[in-house]
């Protein structure tokens, strides 16, 4: 079945296919918008600074050697207060606390938390190092986040100076 349709004196036609074809369109887009809109919250308000998108690069550079505990920690006490500086997907800086664990068989799994406050808010960067590993790859992930950074999750590598005074965490950030 065809219905024709004038456009300008020339007549085309149009079968009940194309025109189902043409309304089912119409209906898929506005439900991929409407998603969009309720995806969104239903405005379009730009996220925070300090909101970064998917999985984007940050480095955390954290200078941990400022005042180091009296004594080597492995029982999760305070191993060093130090600053940091965070560029990349966060970017922010100011001051931090290390604290120092060993676990595994014969202590083998340090365990390092980076406890970082900025003018934005605090992250609480989790590191495992395996030494029964070989190579030794010592990685990060994002335990907990308040204020502007709530919600933040991530994770990538850890790599330290010769001295282990500075630690540098590279990898990604997402909400």
């Amino acid at each position: 079945m065809t219905d024709d349709v004038s456009d300008g004196g020339r007549t085309s036609r149009l079968s009940w296919l194309q025109v189902g074809l043409l309304v089912s369109s119409v209906v898929i887009l506005a439900a991929v918008l409407g998603s969009i809109l309720i995806r969104s919250g239903g405005n379009d308000t730009q996220p925070a600074s300090a909101a970064p998108s998917d999985k984007r690069p940050v480095k955390v550079v954290i200078t941990a050697g400022t005042e180091f505990a009296g004594e080597e920690q492995t029982d999760g006490g305070i191993a060093g207060l130090g600053t940091f500086k965070a560029s990349g997907a966060i970017t922010d800086r100011g001051t931090e606390t290390t604290y120092r664990k060993l676990t595994g068989p014969n202590d083998s799994v340090i365990l390092l938390r980076y406890v970082t406050k900025g003018e934005k808010g605090r992250i609480a960067y989790m590191v495992k190092i395996d030494t029964t590993r070989r190579p030794v790859r010592p990685r990060w992930w994002i335990e907990s986040a308040t204020g502007a950074y709530k919600g933040l999750q991530g994770k990538g590598d850890e790599s330290e100076n010769a001295t282990y005074t500075v630690s540098t965490l590279t990898g990604r950030v997402w909400r």
